[in-house]
Order: C-alpha cells, then sequence, then structure tokens
C-alpha cells in the first residue's frame, strides 16, 4: 500500500503526520509538523487547532 505523505508548510519536509493550524492573519489552513507546530502556537493569540492528518 502506499503511504500517503505531505509537506510542511513552514519547513517543507515530508511527513506522514501533520497538524492543520491557523496560526497568523489572514487566518487560513495550513499543515505543519510536530516540530513547527511546537513553534507557531508558542505564546500565539491567533493559534487554532484543527485536527491531524495522518497517513
Amino acid at each position: 500500500m502506499k503511504q500517503r505523505i505531505k509537506h510542511c508548510n513552514l519547513c517543507n519536509v515530508d511527513f506522514s503526520t501533520m497538524y492543520r493550524v491557523q496560526y497568523k492573519n489572514p487566518k487560513e489552513w495550513v499543515f505543519v509538523c510536530k516540530e513547527c507546530l511546537l513553534e507557531v502556537k508558542k505564546d500565539n493569540p491567533l493559534y487554532t487547532y484543527g485536527g491531524t492528518w495522518k497517513r
């Protein structure tokens, strides 16, 4: 079975688990990896979690 992969919108690395978030204005949904997720949500009042995408 083919493994599904997405690119992190911030670091452009491929991952099989991604997090759907909004973190800046204008608010739009993007997929980020766990490492980038921890960076964008830290002390960010614009951060919104939208779910986890898994292969």
